[in-house]
């Protein structure tokens, strides 16, 4: 169970986790409610763990987790300040560790009852989520099969004349209708917008050119990520010439990715094909970021980060070049680390998708 390996990890530690509602919260126990104005943590140590939770949400909470975990109370007319002091005075002496994005404000206040400067929760959270197990593999096949299929509407579907946006949703249905949960993100980028590794979708009418798609989803609350270029019409020899390099950074990453090996040399093996071929300085952005119950999450695949990847780390391949003002190519890959290397979750060929005009 991860609550016990969690707790494993604070016995060796001597420290306590208060982890507010979210991914740390769920992968701890399966669940995590939705974070509103009162705080709520799960308050974690070697040997308890206990939910301060207010009365308005704790039936669900109960529903969940009452088998779990020990359930504490407070109505609004309280507040959380007593049941926090009093759990705080039996952990007397240990260090806490909060989650990375609790609420500034209901940081505050716990540091105030406790009397000590919090740490951050992804020292013992971040490792224990890199390296996922084979259920969560599973999880993350199947939300990547969706996002496949999402991707393949999106092909059928695109032609001249129809917004970005008009595109978006189309993929956004494809996800419910295929049995995702929700939509992770949806980047749809024509023409020069796809010069923009992070645009947002506008009105912008679909003409003959290249198509970023960039999409994710969840499914059973684990998310998916992939980067498509499609095109409209004919493609250009410039096009096809950097659409072919970036494919080729693709693939010494992966060739790069062993168990073992440091994040950053999956960076760098990337990076080197592109500035080879003079276009280092349009490669923005890290080769890629981990992926589980959050989109993005340890490990960052980026020069300086020196971890060395551990077997079943899932995370992003995606290089990109940038051209402002004409077009850009990123291709994506989720990969899974296995002992023989990285496994690539989706099927949707990284080649140029043709659409006739």
């Amino acid at each position: 169970m991860r609550l016990d390996r969690i707790q494993k990890q604070l016995a060796q530690r001597q420290a306590v986790l208060a982890l507010a509602p979210g991914d740390d919260f769920r992968y701890a126990v399966g669940w995590s409610p939705k974070g509103d104005e009162r705080p709520t943590y799960l308050i974690v140590s070697s040997r308890m763990a206990r939910l301060v939770i207010a009365s308005v949400n704790a039936e669900e909470a109960q529903s969940h987790l009452g088998n779990i975990v020990q359930i504490g109370r407070f109505g609004d007319d309280e507040g959380p300040e007593a049941m926090l002091r009093e759990v705080a005075n039996r952990l007397q002496g240990l260090p806490w560790l909060i989650s990375d994005d609790a609420r500034y404000g209901h940081g505050l206040l716990l540091e105030r009852i406790i009397g000590q400067p919090l740490g951050l929760a992804s020292e013992v959270m971040a490792p224990l989520r890199m390296q996922k197990d084979e259920d969560e593999c599973h999880l993350l096949a199947r939300c990547q099969e969706i996002n496949d299929q999402a991707m393949r509407a999106a092909y059928e579907a695109m032609r001249v004349g129809m917004s970005e946006l008009e595109l978006a949703d189309i993929i956004r249905r494809a996800f419910i209708a295929n049995g995702a949960d929700k939509e992770a993100f949806i980047i749809v980028a024509y023409g020069a917008h796809s010069a923009m590794p992070h645009h947002t979708p506008t009105t912008t009418k679909l003409g003959e050119g290249p198509v970023l798609l960039d999409i994710g989803c969840y499914y059973h609350g684990y998310a998916s990520d992939m980067t498509r270029v499609a095109y409209l019409g004919q493609p250009t020899e410039r096009f096809v010439e950097i659409h072919g390099l970036v494919d080729a950074a693709v693939r010494a990453a992966q060739a790069r990715a062993l168990p073992g090996i440091a994040a950053q040399e999956v960076d760098r093996a990337a990076r080197q094909v592109i500035a080879a071929q003079g276009y280092g300085l349009a490669f923005v952005h890290r080769v890629g970021h981990g992926i589980g119950l959050s989109v993005h999450e340890s490990p960052s695949v980026a020069e300086g980060n020196r971890l060395p990847l551990p077997a079943n780390a899932a995370f992003s391949i995606e290089p990109g070049v940038y051209l402002p003002g004409e077009f850009g190519v990123r291709l994506e890959e989720v990969v899974i680390l296995r002992p023989t290397g990285a496994q690539i979750l989706s099927h949707v060929p990284r080649s140029v998708y043709v659409k006739p005009l």
